[in-house]
């Protein structure tokens, strides 16, 4: 009878401990992405880091943004993760499927963009990055409204 209450209790705190490490961070999942690395820099876990633009870059839109993972990145439909942009702070994102995206109709000024790894089903794959960019010129406009070449405009 002990070795069963034992073991149940084991399990019981097993089970807890798995639910809290399963957790979501907020919208744009995984917590703690400094500059353009992963937030799994070092770890054998996903990996996202933004390639271009380099943080505080100068730039003029429509401008491409890439984006490199330890994942594969793909459409939906496929199973593979993809990307949610984020730009400024903003809960919409575009979805992007591909390690490169058009990012238009941003106004002059600073920038900040977030990208978030996603499962298939949207949910956090657990690597987000983020930089801040200066707009100097371009179509100017709302930021982020600028559908990707890499995915499906903002939403599912």
């Amino acid at each position: 009878m002990r070795f069963h209450r034992t073991f149940t209790f084991t399990i019981g705190a097993a089970a807890l401990l798995a639910v809290a490490a399963c957790g979501s961070n907020g919208v744009y999942g995984s917590s703690g992405s400094g500059g353009s690395s992963g937030s799994n820099a070092g770890s054998s876990g996903p990996t996202l880091k933004i390639i271009s633009p380099a943080a505080g870059a100068s730039v003029t839109t429509p401008f491409t943004l890439k984006v490199a993972s330890n994942e594969k990145i793909g459409p939906t439909s496929t199973g593979e993760d993809h990307v949610h942009l984020y730009i400024d702070g903003s809960s919409s994102y575009q979805v992007v499927t591909s390690t490169t995206a058009k990012v238009g109709n941003l106004s002059p000024g600073k920038h900040t963009l977030i990208v978030s790894l996603r499962n298939a089903d949207h949910s956090p794959a657990g690597a987000t990055a983020k930089v801040t960019v200066d707009v100097t010129a371009g179509s100017g406009g709302t930021p982020g409204s600028s559908p990707s070449s890499g995915g499906g405009g903002y939403g599912y």
